[in-house]
């Protein structure tokens, strides 16, 4: 899908790109090809030819973070087909609202990863684990996962692609938290964390502290069905955003 994508040359806005499409420029070759463009200068036609000739070798290069300033973030979605195969789907759990670090899952597709306070989770293992992917997925991580990481591990974030689910989704008529959301999509979980929440996993910590052999297995269940659950509707996200997208090139 980055490659019908435009919005992130200089200048190029959501409804020039729509006029692009509907002119029949619905890919960078067709952009690249054309020998003008309406509305467009030779001399700005070359400034793009140049970015995009530019964004063809990046992508060839499986080069994401090139994107990453260029694309806005609310258009991350556009990333994920190209991308998905080194994606990282990322949850955390605290303390509380902004406490302690208590638990990060990390999920690549195939492999569960989870780093645990006082055990794995230390600033080496999530640098080393998110420097091999190229994307992150998240529901609600700029605002909370990625700042609480920054917070206690202050330059393990990569430069890579985010693509936050919670505002596409959004966009798609899917509000509230993750656990309404996949009851929505007909996503279920185990009996064991069936019902649980953030409040919850707090409380499963404070447990686990207070000696319980079995709370800190049921948190980091909870934490594991977070992650793998965000596969499932990133691709979701991704079909029916690239459909409203179709609809434009008519």
């Amino acid at each position: 899908m980055i490659r019908s994508s435009f919005i992130f040359l200089d200048r190029i806005s959501h409804n020039t790109e729509k006029r692009l499409w509907q002119q029949g420029i619905t890919d960078w070759n067709a952009f690249l090809d054309a020998k003008s463009i309406p509305r467009l200068s030779p001399a700005r036609k070359g400034y793009h030819d140049r970015n995009l000739k530019e964004a063809k070798a990046r992508l060839a290069d499986h080069d994401s973070s090139y994107f990453k300033g260029r694309l806005p973030s609310s258009e991350a979605w556009r990333l994920y087909d190209h991308f998905s195969d080194d994606c990282l789907f990322l949850d955390i759990e605290t303390t509380g609202y902004y406490g302690d670090i208590t638990v990060v899952g990390m999920y690549d597709g195939r492999e569960v990863m989870t780093l645990v306070r006082d055990r794995s989770l230390t600033k080496e293992n999530m640098r080393d684990i998110l420097s091999r992917y190229k994307m992150l997925v998240t529901f609600n991580g700029l605002s909370f996962d990625v700042p609480v990481i920054n917070r206690y591990f202050n330059g393990v974030m990569p430069d890579i692609p985010h693509l936050d689910l919670r505002f596409p989704l959004a966009k798609l008529g899917f509000t509230g938290g993750l656990k309404r959301i996949e009851e929505r999509m007909g996503i279920r979980r185990s009996e064991e964390t069936q019902g649980l929440s953030g409040e919850d996993a707090v409380r499963l910590w404070r447990n686990h502290m207070r000696g319980d052999p079995r709370a800190l297995d049921i948190l980091v269940e909870y934490n594991t069905e977070d992650i793998v659950n965000l596969k499932p509707l990133a691709g979701f996200v991704f079909d029916e955003m690239k459909k409203r997208m179709m609809e434009q090139f008519r």
